[in-house]
């Protein structure tokens, strides 16, 4: 299994040297939407969610993907999130206006991939996310996976005994090089942080973005093993060395 894994390694290398053509983008699918928190004082205190989102450009066959998957979180978060949230405000008779503003970095478009990095920002909490689309397909309908960026898995491949412990091993080992990485940032962590705890706050199939080489860099979220003052924390691990170790 390792020689296969270091053969698909092999094989995403070579495919990142060969990438060329970016994926050309078009204008974000952003918006702002103002909502009163309570109906019968339009004047009064509201909810402010500002959001912006990538779109490809619709001629390239890998656009629908990435566009229908935003286009998907927008209709969620103005159908449920933000009613939601409006609601929960009301009841508990909130005075204070709230925002939320969503924005995006794009950290790797390239002939194979596109990646972007979420940061959400709403009353003072960050928290971020990652996403990842194949344009060769890899799994059509979703962000790709660690599993399926390591070969792991395959697109329309079910998941098996096998490859299930070979994703639990993957993650397991990716949170033991994460806690190796950790005393080099030079971040004061919390006192009572054991490595065990990163099976709780660190999750390593979706917790990660590639840079412009195509390489993983995994993250934990502000404030899980830190005080949130020192933002972001980021683990750049390659892919060959991830499954080297498998």
């Amino acid at each position: 299994m390792k020689k296969a894994l270091i053969l698909a390694a092999a094989l995403w290398l070579a495919m990142f040297s060969a990438a060329a053509e970016p994926l050309a983008m078009q204008a974000d699918l952003a918006d702002t939407v103002t909502t009163p928190i309570y109906a019968d004082r339009p004047e009064g205190p509201a909810y402010v969610y500002r959001y912006a989102y990538p779109q490809a450009d619709p001629s390239d066959p890998s656009a629908e993907l990435i566009n229908t998957f935003y286009a998907y979180i927008v209709d969620d978060t103005r159908a449920f999130e933000i009613p939601m949230n409006v609601e929960n405000w009301m009841k508990s008779g909130d005075e204070a206006s709230h925002e939320a503003t969503v924005s995006y970095v794009i950290t790797c478009n390239n002939d194979d991939f596109l990646s972007v990095l979420l940061k959400k920002e709403e009353d003072g909490f960050v928290n971020y996310s990652g996403h990842t689309f194949s344009r060769k397909n890899i799994k059509p309908g979703s962000s790709v996976a660690l599993p399926y960026l390591l070969g792991i898995l395959e697109s329309g491949e079910k998941d098996t005994w096998l490859q299930d412990r070979q994703t639990a091993k993957a993650d397991a080992l990716v949170r033991s090089m994460v806690w190796e990485m950790l005393p080099r940032l030079n971040v004061p962590l919390w006192e009572d942080l054991e490595e065990d705890m990163l099976e709780y706050i660190f999750f390593p199939e979706e917790d990660f973005y590639l840079d412009e080489d195509g390489n993983p860099v995994f993250y934990l979220e502000p404030g899980t093993v830190a005080d949130p003052v020192w933002g972001l924390l980021t683990f750049p691990i390659s892919i060959e060395d991830i499954l080297d170790e498998m």
